[in-house]
């Protein structure tokens, strides 16, 4: 961290020892001071310090380069194991814990940290600052997968806590903890860290020799077009031609991984040779990992070019970092034009070199941007600019100078649909705010959203970034009028599809549902997307961090990102990462850093992702006598090392009986757990037969396979039972896992003590420590009393923040709920970085991290927490709920529903066509 300001004195050596003597448990050596703290609070009191007399803040372990006027910290001595959470399976440490001591005391827990630096002295240090391609990159990802929780002291003392120990981070608010790791330290100062764990099973090794670079690079292209087959490790010698697989998990799927593995290796023309298990013991130490080694990450279809060209040059080593990227250390002393010539070949075949400054691959734009972060995390002061912040006909011509005159509308009829998403909300709360646009325009390209913004920037007028508008928080309404740009109705085209490096390139506006048919008719899948997926778009989900289909075995859409076009508040256009190859040792993770913003620190134009090869899809269900017995194969699966599901579900009884009672097709069953698999037949036979025999154990009956295809095509449709013309609203909340079964008695004691009128529990599986329930009931929309209803949702937002889960969301309407799921330091950080991003304000305005009425009154945790009160007191005083029945009765939906289903079936020949 450097301090504020360009007019600081050059901090002498004086300084520096006066800055030690201040703060103490410092040593000064050749004008370095190195401070060694104790504790957090040791690193609180003494950051702010050292900032206020000019010096900067370097954690000893990024010292390379520094210059003398900086005050290096040594963690050495916070070097504790704070807490392995078998429940949650993460583990809370001290960033000065070695890497090898920790690895080993979750391994005699049963799990394994699954990607970790090599280096016998590696520290987690050394690993959170950083996005390397360590040890088990290739299945479990870099840190900024690992990681679920960072502390650290910010540049004021305060210390952050990013996320969460117990759940993961999702739809949360702006994403701190994927932007402090790979930071660097220029952040703040990260004193502890919360890891992901996964049940570590097995751990086996094969090896193979080839006959030349090119059979090896065809044997791990050919692997990492498998579906199913995912090594832990994948390391390689170039002197020797030979490599070194590990697989991870039960043993009988390792050994299936093996047996895939070795025909793959047999068929590029590799000879299997000795290798024990010891192996993977031994690996941490070894060149393939060193840190120590100038380190290059080539794609992996130009491997074998890089190989043949460098390996003169001395003694290469590597790892296949993902399906797509090698990273190739150079293990040898040599000259500075060797390191020289070794970065130029990686360059000239698409690739990077750590030898030289990441900035070289950014262009100015995103540099610039990439500064601009550190000026927020570090409290740059910011001056409110005195503009006209008025559409002006002026203006309105130049939008049409911009994106075309047919693209441009100010009808009335256009700006009242585009001033609402999907809340049911009655007209009194759009008064609340300016939410009628003033003008409307469509852009085709990243170019024309850049311009439009750099207009709106100059005059401070609020841009609003509408996708469908299919979510229900305000998330796209405009809370002071401005410029509404409809990202879906032309930037909505899937650009390209990279089958040999596995990418997708997309435009924001696309729908999830267009994105995945592209894919799926080449054989390959994206890792997730929303429940919502046929009318939900890309950009829109991203913003949200939101969870939903996939998400239990690839996470969130934002983990698939491997680069975007974002066009910030200037209207420049910021890179975030590479199409081809990984975004390792690049500095700030801006893949990730706009995700959970809901729009209000960027536009989002186009999105590159990760495709994986689609295999079989394989759709299985389970009926319970009760939703709960659920918890016990749940319970099971979790635990269990190997098995990785696509998607995990489940519906209650209430959903099935509400959808017969409105007349719609309903398979009949009771509670049902529905279990899709993805992969290859032998993997996905394997799983199958495990989740047979958890089901079995917990009393759950398998049912037909028609009745799990049905469900698996009806995903995106959970609410149908809103065709007899009412309200239909889920309470979306997030909880723990391992408190699933109890949560479910509590959503419908819930429904009983507010008296409503039950729609269902239904849900999904987020990953191992994460679920989402969607407990969902009627309301009347025709009527005012019908908010009451949402005293439900808050009501279960409160049970879920007891279990240490939360609601989930925040746009307009939710905006005050930031101040409840996180601690104030983390929350003013978030503002802070709006402000300095955003000094216009004009990305999007009142959403996320403020909301304000048009009559200045700020909607802040304490007036609307007593708004909930009173409006969860409200509704139990009402009677009871009867929308559905009465409308039910009313419309007779149930017989037109049924008539429609009869008249789909004719029989040739018998007059009835």
């Amino acid at each position: 961290m450097k301090a504020i300001g360009e007019n600081n004195p050059k901090v002498t050596p004086d300084v520096i020892k006066q800055i030690a003597s201040a703060i103490g448990k410092t040593t000064v050596s050749d004008g370095q001071a190195v401070f060694r703290p104790a504790d957090e609070a040791d690193l609180a009191k003494a950051v702010p310090m050292i900032l206020a007399e000019g010096a900067s803040v370097v954690p000893l372990s990024r010292k390379k380069g520094c210059a003398e006027d900086v005050v290096l910290v040594d963690t050495s001595a916070m070097n504790s194991i704070i807490c392995i959470d078998e429940v949650a399976m993460t583990v809370k440490v001290q960033v000065g814990c070695k890497i090898a001591d920790l690895e080993a005391a979750v391994c005699e827990k049963g799990f394994t940290l699954g990607a970790f630096p090599g280096g016998a002295d590696s520290t987690v240090e050394d690993f959170v600052y950083t996005e390397e391609a360590v040890l088990g990159s290739y299945k479990y990802g870099t840190v900024k997968d690992c990681v679920y929780n960072v502390y650290a002291v910010a540049c004021d003392g305060e210390v952050i806590e990013t996320a969460y120990d117990n759940i993961g981070y999702y739809m949360s608010g702006y994403n701190l903890t994927q932007t402090m790791v790979a930071s660097y330290g220029r952040l703040g100062i990260i004193t502890s860290v919360t890891l992901r764990l996964s049940p570590r099973g097995v751990v086996k090794t094969v090896s193979y020799k080839f006959p030349d670079f090119q059979s090896m690079q065809a044997a791990f292209q050919k692997i990492a077009q498998e579906p199913s087959l995912k090594p832990l490790n994948i390391s390689f010698n170039a002197e020797k031609k030979c490599s070194i697989l590990a697989f991870q998990g039960k043993e009988e799927f390792v050994d299936l991984d093996i047996a895939a593995a070795d025909a793959i290796m047999a068929d590029a023309g590799a000879a299997k040779t000795d290798c024990t298990d010891s192996c993977w013991s031994k690996i941490a130490g070894c060149d393939c990992v060193n840190p120590a080694y100038v380190t290059a990450y080539v794609p992996l279809k130009n491997l074998a070019a890089f190989l043949n060209a460098e390996a003169s040059v001395g003694k290469l080593a590597g790892i296949v970092a993902d399906r797509s990227t090698a990273a190739v250390k150079l293990a040898a002393d040599v000259d500075k034009n060797a390191v020289d010539a070794f970065a130029d070949k990686a360059e000239e075949l698409g690739g990077r070199s750590s030898s030289r400054c990441f900035s070289k691959y950014r262009d100015e734009a995103t540099n610039a941007f990439a500064r601009r972060i550190e000026a927020g995390f570090l409290g740059a002061p910011v001056e409110e600019p005195k503009l006209s912040r008025t559409v002006t006909p002026a203006i309105i011509d130049k939008l049409k100078a911009i994106v075309g005159e047919k693209n441009v509308t100010t009808s009335d009829m256009d700006r009242i649909l585009y001033s609402h998403d999907m809340a049911p909300l009655p007209k009194e709360a759009g008064m609340a705010f300016k939410n009628m646009p003033d003008v409307i325009v469509r852009p085709e390209t990243t170019e024309q959203i850049a311009h439009v913004v750099r207009l709106a920037y100059a005059h401070g007028i609020p841009i609003i970034p509408r996708g469908n508008a299919s979510w229900g928080l305000g998330g796209c309404m405009p809370t002071a009028a401005g410029i509404l740009i409809d990202m879906s109705s032309k930037m909505n085209k899937v650009l390209e599809i990279n089958t040999e490096e596995l990418y997708v390139k997309v435009q924001a506006g696309c729908t999830w549902k267009n994105l995945l048919d592209a894919c799926m008719k080449k054989g390959y899948i994206i890792g997730s997307y929303p429940s919502s997926f046929p009318a939900a778009t890309i950009g829109a989900w991203i913003s949200t961090n939101g969870m939903g289909v996939g998400s239990y075995k690839y996470s969130s859409a934002k983990d698939n990102v491997l680069n975007s076009e974002v066009i910030v508040d200037d209207g420049s256009i910021v890179t975030t990462g590479f199409n081809g190859v990984g975004s390792y040792r690049a500095t700030y993770n801006l893949n990730q850093f706009f995700s959970g913003a809901e729009g209000t620190l960027g536009t989002l134009a186009t999105v590159t992702f990760r495709i994986y090869p689609m295999g079989e899809i394989r759709c299985l269900a389970y009926e319970f006598d009760a939703l709960k017995a659920m918890d016990g194969p749940i319970q099971d699966m979790v635990a269990d090392p190997s098995a990785r599901p696509l998607h995990v579900a489940w519906s209650d009884y209430k959903h099935f009986e509400g959808q017969r009672k409105a007349g719609i097709h309903a398979p009949d069953v009771s509670n049902l757990w529905l279990v899709t698999l993805q992969g290859d037949k032998a993997h996905n036979d394997l799983e199958e037969a495990f989740f047979d025999s958890i089901a079995e154990k917990h009393g759950g009956r398998k049912v037909v396979s028609e009745i799990a295809e049905h469900e698996w095509e009806e995903r995106c449709y959970e609410f149908r039972a809103r065709h007899v013309g009412v309200g239909e609203i889920p309470a979306e909340v997030i909880v723990p896992t391992h408190d699933w079964g109890v949560f479910t008695d509590r959503c419908y004691e819930g429904f009983k003590e507010m008296k409503m009128e039950v729609g269902g529990i239904i849900g999904v599986m987020v990953d191992r420590s994460t679920t989402l329930f969607m407990p969902y009931y009627f309301k009347d929309d025709e009527m005012l009393t019908g908010m009451l209803s949402f005293g439900f949702n808050f009501y279960l937002g409160d049970v879920a923040a007891e279990y240490g889960g939360r609601s989930t969301g925040f746009g307009v309407f939710f905006a005050w709920n930031l101040d409840n799921i996180h601690n104030a330091a983390t929350v003013a950080k978030m503002r802070e970085l709006k402000t300095v991003l955003d000094p216009h304000d004009v990305v999007n305005p009142g959403h996320v991290v403020c909301g304000s009425t048009r009559f200045g009154i700020n909607m802040t945790k304490g007036l609307m927490g007593m708004g909930s009160a009173m409006m969860q007191m409200m509704k139990k005083l009402m009677p009871a709920d009867r929308a559905f029945s009465y409308n039910k009765n009313r419309f007779r939906y149930n017989d037109l529903e049924e008539m429609k289903v009869l008249d789909r079936v004719h029989t040739l020949g018998d007059g009835t066509q």
